[in-house]
């Protein structure tokens, strides 16, 4: 079979044309001869809203045939919201779809063009859809909804940041997994207005947990870009502040105590820059740094009034806890000395017998308890006098209980003694016994003390100056 080679050769260029023909964009230069809902112009935006509701089945066909029936339930809800505009667009403006009615025929049209001599009135609005910004167009004269353009949705920055007021080291979770539209993140960090981090995220990985190691205050800036690289318009910005940590301040009152006597061990003066100190930590330890005992006090005034049971040098540690948590960086410390209240006694020194006045020397052993530390003591001791010359006076026992009144460092007080024979007419009697002093050196459960004594028989028939002794001494406390 022979072919007409000419003919072949002008039906192909024929075929070529025709399909370009059906690709090329379609021009339109009037509106309202095919109305999707309406023949004449919609004056008001509220008329659109009725229209669109009573063609709401055509409208739904409509999307169908132009391959958007995803559309159709977000278009509807924002004509109700009238979220609305007029929009003019000059001659050549470009859309991508056009839904009308021929009869009672839904069709949609692609790839249209205006081509008249004039503008063209429109209301518009914005659809959005899966990050997708769908811009669509109803010309005033006809109802027919037309599909302008399409771009990605400007995305939107979410930023939360918790905890807002964390202390120093702790974990700070900053979380974009809230912000929409975004192919990427951004997180700035700023402290008092100066640049110090910045982060990159994602949507697969939108969050980043840092910490702050200066106290102060940190803004966070965040930042969403959509596939464009179009950055989000919404502020998202979120503050912290770094807890100052609580400062500690110990007073102890008394530092120098006594066992069974409370000491009061106060914090109150303890501060916190921005916020409340709410917990005080006491801890005690000995000399050896072994614990001996801790208390912890949450309400004020922060004082703990502590009775120690036993004697020693002991040291007082104070951390204290703010609103927020925060412990105090430097533990407050001070040293307590608790004295023992029961001591051993050991006494000495000449005495002068009346009747010649016979010198003696004597010697005591025993103890003292402190009733009232540095205000009462009592004392018992017992020894023996030996005379050093002389046949009238002999060598005797003598004994003492006695109370003491304490004057920071003097002290007088009496009681009752007993002695044995002390001449043959000065017979084993009880004796008033004063006496005064005053300590010549104190150390730590020791102290040394000048004393004298004055001793009378209370049951004798002696003149006074016939039975009294005197006695100059040194009292040792261990």
């Amino acid at each position: 079979m022979k072919y007409n080679k000419p003919l072949v050769l002008i039906l192909a260029l024929l075929l070529i044309f025709s399909v370009n023909a059906l690709a090329k964009t379609k021009k339109f230069t009037r509106v309202g001869v095919y109305p999707l809902m309406h023949k004449g112009k919609i004056e008001s935006v509220g008329d659109l809203q009725k229209l669109v509701e009573e063609h709401a089945e055509d409208i739904k066909i409509g999307f169908e045939k132009a391959g958007a029936s995803f559309l159709y339930p977000a278009f509807m809800e924002e004509v109700r919201k009238g979220n609305i505009e007029d929009k003019i667009f000059p001659k050549g403006e470009k859309f991508e779809w056009m839904v009308f009615k021929v009869g009672k025929r839904v069709k949609a049209v692609d790839d249209l063009v205006w081509s008249a001599n004039r503008r063209l009135e429109a209301y518009a609005l914005t659809v959005q859809y899966e990050c997708k910004d769908y811009f669509m167009a109803i010309p005033k004269l006809c109802g027919n909804i037309t599909l302008h353009h399409t771009r990605n949705s400007v995305p939107v920055c979410d930023l939360t940041v918790s905890p807002d007021k964390p202390n120093i080291g702790d974990p700070v979770k900053i979380d974009m997994s809230g912000s929409k539209c975004a192919t990427k993140m951004k997180v700035t960090v700023n402290y008092e207005g100066q640049y110090v981090e910045s982060k990159d995220l994602s949507p697969a990985n939108p969050v980043w947990e840092t910490k702050f190691n200066k106290t102060g205050n940190y803004e966070i800036t965040g930042e969403a870009f959509n596939a464009d690289g179009v950055v989000s318009k919404n502020e998202c910005k979120a503050k912290v502040s770094i807890n100052y940590p609580p400062e500690c301040d110990l007073k102890v009152e008394p530092t120098k105590g006594y066992t069974n006597q409370k000491i009061k061990l106060d914090a109150s003066g303890s501060t916190d820059k921005d916020g409340k100190v709410v917990k005080a930590e006491f801890t005690i330890k000995d000399e050896n740094g072994n614990e001996v005992d801790k208390q912890e006090v949450t309400t004020e005034p922060l004082v703990w009034e502590k009775v120690f049971k036993k004697s020693g040098r002991f040291k007082v540690y104070l951390k204290v806890t703010d609103d927020f948590g925060a412990v105090s960086a430097k533990v407050c410390e001070l040293e307590v000395l608790v004295e023992k209240r029961f001591y051993l006694l050991a006494e000495a020194g000449p005495m002068l017998a009346r009747g010649t006045y016979t010198g003696c020397v004597f010697g005591r052993l025993g103890f003292a308890y402190l009733l009232v530390p540095d205000r009462l003591s009592f004392l018992a001791s017992a020894g023996g006098a030996m005379k050093l010359h002389g046949d009238r006076i002999k060598n005797h026992f003598l004994s003492n209980i006695l109370l003491n009144l304490h004057f920071d460092g003097f002290f007088l007080g009496g009681g009752v003694g007993f002695s044995s024979a002390v001449r043959d007419d000065w017979n084993s009697d009880v004796d008033i016994v004063g006496n005064i002093g005053f300590d010549i050196w104190r150390g730590f459960n020791k102290r040394l003390s000048l004393f004298g004594e004055i001793r009378y028989p209370i049951k004798q028939d002696l003149k006074w100056d016939d039975a009294h002794a005197f006695l100059v001494g040194i009292r040792f406390l261990l």
